[in-house]
């Protein structure tokens, strides 16, 4: 019995293994098998060819699944049988991803990892980019790879507001090119930017603070007046100057008015107080002149 020989295909051909024998008296039966085990039966996807002296194993489009998986033949006739040595089959192909990188968010300072399985033969050269440009380690941050597992790892080690962005893993070998993209968004606790100032104002006069924040999620921002909350009704207007400022009205200024304010900022990241301002007013009187 001759050597069957390895078969090396890209993905998309076919394989074809060829055993050439002789046997005396004529063999009355040609059995080939994968992985030892696995008896094949002529299919859609298997043809199986037998001459005199010949069998040919025709595998119509394997998968790169099947790279690395051994073919051998049995040829039996009435006075014994042999079996052929282990043939292997190679399908080349470009990356697929198996498990995508997730979209993260992270909180500042913190860590985000970023992970993908890609299979390929041979295996690719992945690439990890940062709106567009590749990241090396001198840019802190840590490139792993478990090539036993086909596993990709990105690691920022302490994300800053300047890693909000898109992150792309690329990968390719001489078959193809992929790339998947995911978003980073780095979130943030609280924090207040501006010191309220004191005020003093006219009875019946409008009394203005307003107070500067940072933070993702957006915080919300709640007043207190003499370390009480304040209830927002018709007397005072809580107004957003901009996305990171708002203004608190007391729109007539009264007596009862008198005292010490403060804001604070909230999200599910924590809370953050600001200064104490104290409104004072001063008070209307009438003065009357007698001759």
């Amino acid at each position: 019995m001759a050597k069957v020989e390895n078969v090396n295909i890209n993905e998309g051909q076919d394989a074809e293994f060829n055993c050439k024998f002789v046997s005396k008296p004529i063999a009355d039966k040609i059995t080939w098998f994968k992985n030892e085990s696995e008896e094949l039966v002529p299919s859609e996807n298997i043809i199986i060819t037998n001459t005199e002296d010949s069998s040919i194993l025709k595998l119509i489009n394997p998968k790169a699944t099947d790279t690395g998986s051994v073919y051998t033949v049995k040829i039996v006739n009435q006075l014994g049988e042999a079996i052929s040595n282990k043939a292997t089959l190679n399908v080349s192909c470009g990356p697929v991803f198996v498990i995508e990188p997730t979209d993260q968010s992270v909180l500042k300072d913190k860590e985000a990892k970023f992970e993908c399985v890609v299979k390929s033969n041979p295996k690719p050269n992945l690439v990890w980019l940062f709106n567009g440009k590749e990241f090396t380690n001198r840019d802190g941050v840590r490139i792993e790879k478990d090539v036993s597992k086909d596993k990709y790892t990105l690691v920022l080690p302490k994300v800053t507001p300047a890693h909000i962005g898109t992150i792309t893993a690329k990968a390719s070998n001489e078959f193809g090119t992929v790339e998947k993209n995911c978003q980073l968004d780095v979130l943030d606790s609280p924090r207040i930017l501006n010191k309220l100032d004191n005020l003093t104002v006219n009875e019946g006069d409008q009394a203005k603070f307003v107070i500067k924040f940072s933070g993702k999620p957006k915080p919300s921002i709640k007043w207190f007046k003499d370390d009480a909350e304040i209830q927002i009704d018709e007397s005072v207007e809580v107004k957003e100057i901009s996305e990171d400022e708002i203004c608190f009205t007391i729109k007539s200024s009264k007596s009862e008015n008198l005292g010490n304010y403060f804001a604070k900022a909230v999200n599910e990241f924590g809370e953050v107080v600001s200064n104490k301002a104290t409104l004072t007013i001063n008070s209307k009187h009438s003065i009357s002149i007698y001759f």
